[in-house]
């Protein structure tokens, strides 16, 4: 046999060696198909000013003891329309720039040790955006946290919380979490409670299309705005958390209690003893 054959067929072996390889290392984007009576959320948390270790930590704490598949996102790319038909709650931190052109996060690598990372998707995109809005209209959960509300160029994602406009935070001060809706279960038996250093986002309401939970205030500069709403969506649920800059509010067992009993509303389950400690 020639010399000219033997590398030939080292070669192919060589080449189907890596496609092999390459074609183990990918995998879908749920590990399974979904099992009868699972559970699954979905998180798309954190940014360049917003903590996502602080948000997974705090989220996987509070709804780790429900069993259901806590699942968080790498990267908007990786959420579509197939990947919202498998998901029964969708949790959202994160914001749009002025342009929809930038977003302010990391780009993602399935490498290991990263030494140039890609740059990260636009966000939100209008088809990101569509699917959610569908999907919730067809029965998914969502809860809209803290930034999320701003995506001023989102009108549907807006409509979808119940919101005219969004209107911008002031600066990191002192805030409370006070006039918790007795009448509804999420806040029903909660108390006015300080959620430390925070932002103060506030919204212009579409007048009728939203539950209030709670409002949040700061003192200097003073600012009084609605903190927490719900409403429902089609067939599906919105609850929308508008604390949540900082550590602060996660570390307080109120807020913990609410984000609690936020994700098994907006699921239509009923609401079980949290079991939630205060603190990290």
């Amino acid at each position: 046999m020639s010399g000219n054959a033997i590398s030939r067929r080292r070669m192919l072996k060589t080449t189907a060696a890596s496609l092999a390889a390459g074609t183990a290392s990918v995998k879908p984007l749920f590990a399974a198909q979904k099992a009868p009576g699972e559970t699954r959320v979905l998180f798309l948390v954190g940014d360049y000013y917003h903590n996502a270790n602080t948000q997974e930590y705090h989220w996987r704490e509070v709804l780790g003891p429900t069993g259901w598949r806590l699942m968080f996102a790498q990267s908007p790319d990786f959420i579509t329309p197939g990947v919202l038909d498998d998901t029964d709650l969708f949790v959202l931190c994160r914001y749009a720039t002025a342009t929809q052109t930038i977003n302010l996060s990391l780009g993602w690598s399935p490498d290991k040790i990263i030494e140039k990372r890609p740059a990260p998707p636009a966000f939100m995109t209008p088809e990101f955006e569509n699917a959610i809005v569908g999907r919730v209209n067809r029965g998914m959960g969502l809860l809209s946290i803290h930034c999320s509300i701003w995506n001023p160029e989102s009108k549907k994602y807006l409509d979808l919380l119940g919101v005219e406009k969004p209107v911008m935070h002031g600066p990191v001060v002192p805030a409370t979490v006070y006039d918790l809706n007795q009448s509804h279960p999420v806040t029903k038996g909660i108390e006015p409670f300080d959620t430390g250093e925070d932002e103060v986002f506030d919204a212009v309401m579409k007048p009728g299309q939203f539950t209030p939970l709670f409002r949040s205030k700061q003192e200097n500069p003073a600012r009084d705005a609605i903190g927490g709403w719900c409403r429902e969506a089609g067939s599906g649920r919105v609850v929308a958390l508008m604390p949540g800059h900082t550590p602060g509010p996660y570390q307080k067992k109120p807020f913990k209690e609410i984000m609690w009993r936020s994700a098994h509303w907006a699921l239509k389950r009923d609401i079980p003893p949290s079991g939630i400690r205060e603190g990290y």
